[in-house]
């Protein structure tokens, strides 16, 4: 049975603000990809052209990665790829990066960017989209022992001022990708989830961060919430009319960072299950259908949300967590600890990461965290060695590398002390 909840459901809402970003919901089916795909065919021409040659490189990078190697640069200009390729319709600037993916995938061994940082403090040294830069240094940025190596993150004063850190939020948050092309569903979910922490917790610590942010930080995620699902996501303009979408990454995010301490968490948790079998990102599935990924968004929006849930929600929310689990045991894992199932933009070390973090969300490795359940699982800590086997092959200085590895050590030493 489940566990008493931290706080009573029900409680008022930490954040009160009121919101000004209300629009009606998206057409049920409607998705801005196919929107724009529709408008801007030549667009998904190219990306239909590129893919066998895109798809080869991430083969080749998944083998690089398994030896050991870095290839966190090609990741770097594939993401942006990505990008350009699914929210933008400038067919230059696709065609520039796909170039420059194939100048680096010549290259032999593979660049590295795991190195000094740029001149202006940025680890995003493969890519000159600004957003792509801040989400290539975050998680070097994050970490405990960072060292800037006497670069200081220059890049980051682009938005270190109340006036511009609001302009530049405010300018993701609705798209018109019918008139100009571009979707800011991506730059909007880097953006907010790698500012929220940097802002909130002060990273880099000798990084000169303007005292006020955090307040224009924080008012802008309460008052972008939507009350009536809980849920966060990008407005779009269709012929003139403002629509909202609902976003399980933005979610996720937004409620992760902010420890739980968002608005209308029963609005949310019935979005939440109501999305069950819709297509990523407005849905837990993706392209192949579950993913860690994505699974584990929905176990820490269940972990978080739990206070505040109804007993039929938490009754769903068992039924649902019992169903992911066991089809990342069976599926996404095999015996010896490799990832089987990952989603198709994974790099290797971000698939054990997501698999690691599902896994240590729902309590598998420690009986104190089945927040959910009383179901036991014996065979964890033969898994958990096997897993710890598998990261060891990958590139140690990766970040995700490293989390994953934090996340199996403190599953140890929390199971040591509770033991």
């Amino acid at each position: 049975m489940p566990r008493t909840p931290m706080r009573e459901p029900g409680s008022p809402s930490p954040i009160g603000a009121p919101n000004r970003a209300v629009a009606a919901p998206a057409p049920v089916g409607w998705t801005a990809q196919t929107a724009s795909a529709n408008c801007f065919p030549r667009t998904m021409a190219l990306r239909r052209a590129m893919e066998p040659e895109i798809q080869a490189l991430r083969v080749r990078l998944d083998h690089e990665e398994a030896c050991g190697h870095d290839t966190s640069c090609l990741r770097q200009v594939l993401r942006e790829l990505r990008w350009r390729l699914e929210y933008t319709a400038d067919e230059r600037g696709i065609r520039a990066i796909f170039e420059r993916l194939r100048t680096f995938a010549a290259l032999a061994p593979s660049p590295r960017s795991i190195v000094p940082p740029g001149e202006d403090g940025s680890y995003g040294v493969c890519t000159d989209v600004w957003f792509l830069k801040l989400d290539g240094s975050v998680d070097l940025m994050l970490a405990p022992d960072f060292d800037d190596r006497g670069k200081p993150a220059r890049f980051l004063d682009r938005i270190n001022d109340p006036g511009r850190l609001k302009d530049y939020l405010d300018s993701l948050l609705v798209s018109r990708p019918v008139d100009d092309g571009i979707d800011r569903r991506k730059e909007l979910n880097f953006a907010t989830a790698d500012l929220l922490r940097l802002i909130l917790w002060r990273r880099p610590s000798n990084y000169p961060w303007d005292r006020r942010l955090e307040t224009v930080i924080r008012t802008f995620v309460a008052e972008w919430q939507d009350p009536i699902t809980g849920f966060f996501g990008s407005i779009y303009v269709i012929e003139g009319r403002r629509v909202r979408t609902v976003d399980l990454s933005l979610t996720f995010h937004m409620a992760r960072y902010l420890e739980g301490k968002v608005g209308y968490w029963p609005q949310l948790i019935d979005t939440l299950i109501s999305i069950r079998d819709g297509r990523y990102p407005n849905g837990w599935l993706d392209e192949d259908g579950l993913s860690s990924h994505n699974n584990y968004d929905v176990a820490v929006l269940f972990q978080l949300g739990w206070p505040e849930m109804r007993p039929d929600q938490r009754r769903r929310a068992e039924q649902e967590l019992d169903r992911l689990t066991d089809w990342c045991l069976t599926t996404a894992i095999a015996a010896d600890g490799r990832i089987l199932a990952r989603a198709a933009s994974e790099s290797l070390s971000e698939s054990y990461y997501f698999t690691i973090a599902f896994l240590d969300t729902v309590g598998y490795f420690e009986p104190a965290k089945r927040f959910w359940t009383d179901r036991s699982f014996p065979e964890a800590p033969a898994l958990r060695v096997q897993l710890e086997s598998q990261l060891s092959a990958l590139p140690q200085d990766d970040p995700m590398v490293q989390m994953a590895r934090d996340r199996l050590s403190r599953s140890v030493a929390r199971a040591d002390q509770s033991g």
